[in-house]
């Protein structure tokens, strides 16, 4: 069945992904271990269920803290002891060529699946910290630690949600729809007469409900995230996400109020607010430029975006800053010709908040506050005005 939205306020630019230019690679092998267990036998193996099929091959790891690594695998046996050199829907031992022992393992994910810190129109869409987290959801929900990191992947991932555009539209990417565009989004009949809104993590969940679902679908997706789900919610709807698996989770109205009204939410999606820090004297600070990751590269790019968009602003430069009790922000320098220079600063968190994942904190400065950074800015800076 369908709902009737109509956009309305649909003049400004939406990614559409369009199915037909991102074909599912079904020969690929996917896979997914929450890691339930770590022990030390000379070195480090980190135990779990494998979901989908995994070799000796090189693996991303998602840690709770928002930290990203890639490892390559070494060894792998089952539950027996055997070695083996692939696995399969089982559970499993997995070694590494190098590891950093220090690191908390709690929770984190192993996976094949690229991850995406922000969607991309030019790819298919991939969530692996949440598809991992949905596999495990039975086994580990009574414990706070992973109801927190669930909900925390839920609101950050960004889903695929089937529509039906009127007109003859064709394409893929961002474009801009016309004012009287009417958007037809897809309902699901749940048990007990309950509708709600399916969205998908991934082409492989969707391809399960594509090939059960409407006769004629054209094939149209959006790409979406938490507060554009809530948008298209009728009064006291809720959610589905990947109702045909290969792991379901049903979303009422009840917890998406109590997930909505969080601190934690609230500080991920609500007004941002800017606090003003005077620097204490004698506060002894390290200053480094930041590792490049995923997250980094991601802040580098919207930065750089956001001092072409902006004539006033001469130069943007970023570094890591650790204090003196060990908390990590980035710290943005900026040499800006307005003296209203606060708005910038909001304008720069609200661009850049939805991938503060390891370091969670932006500090901002312009270039003639940060004299005590000036002999450690030793590189060009990220961006100049030329």
């Amino acid at each position: 069945m369908f709902w009737d939205k109509i956009k309305d306020a649909f003049s400004s630019e939406k990614s559409v992904d369009d199915k037909k230019n991102k074909p599912v690679e079904t020969g690929k092998n996917r896979f997914t271990m929450l890691v339930s267990g770590c022990k030390d036998t000379g070195s480090i193996i980190l135990e779990g269920d494998v979901h989908g099929t995994v070799g000796k091959e090189e693996v991303t790891v998602l840690f709770k803290s928002g930290k990203v690594s890639h490892l390559k695998i070494a060894k792998i046996a089952d539950s027996a002891g055997n070695d083996l050199e692939i696995i399969k829907d089982s559970y499993a031992n997995i070694g590494f060529e190098h590891i950093d022992e220090s690191d908390d393992f709690k929770y984190a994910l192993l996976t094949n699946i690229e991850f995406q810190i922000e969607s991309d129109v030019n790819k298919a869409v991939e969530n692996p910290y949440i598809l991992g987290l949905l596999y495990e959801y039975d086994n580990y929900y009574k414990d706070e630690d992973f109801v927190n990191l669930f909900f925390r992947e839920m609101v950050s991932a960004h889903y695929l949600l089937p529509i039906h555009m009127s007109g003859d539209f064709k394409g893929s990417g961002e474009t801009v729809l016309k004012k009287d565009t009417k958007i037809n989004i897809y309902g699901i009949n749940l048990e007990g007469g309950v509708n709600a809104l399916p969205v998908f993590t991934d082409w492989t969940a969707l391809k399960n409900w594509a090939d059960k679902g409407p006769a004629n679908w054209k094939q149209e997706t959006i790409i979406v995230r938490f507060p554009d789900i809530l948008g298209c919610l009728k009064n006291g709807g809720g959610f589905i996400i990947n109702p045909y698996g290969p792991q379901s989770f049903y979303m009422n109205s009840e917890n998406i109020n109590n997930i909505v009204n969080s601190p934690g939410y609230q500080s991920q999606f609500g007004e941002a607010k800017i606090e003003r820090k005077v620097a204490k004297g004698g506060e002894q600070n390290l200053l480094v430029y930041p590792a490049d990751n995923e997250e980094v590269s991601a802040i580098k790019r919207r930065l750089i975006n956001f001092g072409n968009t902006h004539s006033e602003i001469k130069l943007i430069d970023m570094m890591l800053r650790v204090d003196e009790e060990g908390i990590k922000s980035y710290l943005i320098i900026m040499d800006i010709d307005d003296e209203d220079v606060r708005k910038y600063y909001k304008e720069v968190y609200d661009s850049c908040r939805d991938l503060l994942r390891e370091v969670v904190y932006l500090d901002f400065a312009t270039l003639e506050q940060a004299d005590f950074a000036k002999n450690m800015m030793t590189k060009q800076p990220l961006y100049k005005k030329n």
